[in-house]
């Protein structure tokens, strides 16, 4: 119980924190609890954008943001493809490759399918249209 509130109180005053910075959640931002915010934004997104920002943070110099960004990827693909967030950077290597290649063919998979169906769309009205 004691546990329960320190943490609360603990979460409480982060989010004090963050509501007095001048930094806005973001990948690309400076201050890692802003990048880890825009990872947790991330975790309820379906937004297939977003799978190249958290693979880089995959690599990121912050062990938090490093786990978050691990955590959200395993919720959204069913995955870790054996990364560790806490194993030493040349450990951690492999994995990261790993994602970003993923993340490079899921990218090529997704343009693929949006111009296709685009296609489709366009040889719908031009059906209806002649």
């Amino acid at each position: 119980m004691v546990c329960v509130k320190i943490r609360a109180t603990l979460l409480l005053a982060s989010m004090g924190a963050w509501a007095g910075c001048s930094y806005t959640p973001g990948f690309d931002s400076p201050n890692p609890q802003m990048r880890m915010m825009a990872t947790v934004q991330a975790a309820d997104s379906t937004d297939p954008a977003d799978y190249p920002k958290l693979v880089a943070q995959l690599d990121d110099d912050d062990a938090d943001t490093r786990m978050l960004a691990i955590t959200v990827l395993e919720r959204r693909t069913g995955t870790t493809r054996g990364y560790d967030y806490a194993a030493p950077r040349a450990e951690r290597e492999a994995s990261v490759k790993e994602w970003q290649a993923w993340a490079e063919q899921y990218a090529r998979q997704q343009s693929v399918g949006r111009s296709s169906g685009s296609r489709r769309g366009k040889r719908k009205g031009s059906e209806r249209s002649g």
